[in-house]
């Protein structure tokens, strides 16, 4: 299985997204009071040398949120379709499927997120992992554990990986509309 990184690359670049790098290491702020209770326990917090506050990224979609808000909405030629690929970091018991260190590739369509861009999002992601050649159920209308989410969110899930089925998930959010997949289980769904 190539993974989706590689293989669904161009079809976002054909699709008018860039993709984006983000740094591992960034201001907890950021993410406090937005990715629910459970997360934000998992965060890997501690103080710089300045004697800020700041985390090893638990994921992607806070970060955009605030770039699209302190800079990429000001200017033209700034991006309002990304994609990426990042290690993000959890504190949790590793266990199968459940990772401290964890690999998410994922898409953000900023702006206006209208029926048009989810509709879109979700299209692109049932693209990617058909692509993959990994056996999904696409659920609308999951309620998720992310606080920034504004309507109704959606996920993707492997029934044969157990209670860790979810592979995939994303939603709307007063910026856009985005997903992400979580590499290293969508493997496992792939591998066993």
């Amino acid at each position: 299985m190539t993974p989706p990184s590689a293989s669904c690359g161009g079809v976002f670049i054909d699709a008018g997204f860039q993709e984006v790098i983000f740094p591992s290491l960034w201001e907890a702020d950021t993410f406090l009071d937005k990715i629910g209770v459970e997360k934000e326990r998992q965060m890997w917090t501690f103080k710089d040398r300045g004697d800020r506050n700041v985390c090893l990224i638990p994921e992607v979609t806070g970060i955009v949120q605030e770039m699209w808000r302190n800079e990429w909405s000001r200017g033209k030629g700034n991006p309002d379709r990304i994609f990426y690929v990042s290690r993000c970091y959890r504190y949790e018991r590793p266990q199968r499927g459940r990772y401290r260190e964890f690999t998410q590739f994922g898409i953000e369509m900023l702006g206006d997120a209208n029926k048009t861009r989810q509709d879109e999002a979700r299209d692109l992601l049932q693209l990617c992992l058909t692509d993959c050649g990994v056996d999904f159920t696409l659920n609308d209308n999951v309620k998720r554990g992310i606080g920034y989410y504004v309507q109704g969110g959606f996920e993707a899930e492997a029934l044969n990986l157990g209670s860790q089925k979810q592979i995939a998930g994303g939603g709307t959010y007063p910026e856009g509309c985005g997903w992400a997949i979580g590499i290293d289980r969508l493997l496992l769904a792939k591998y066993g």
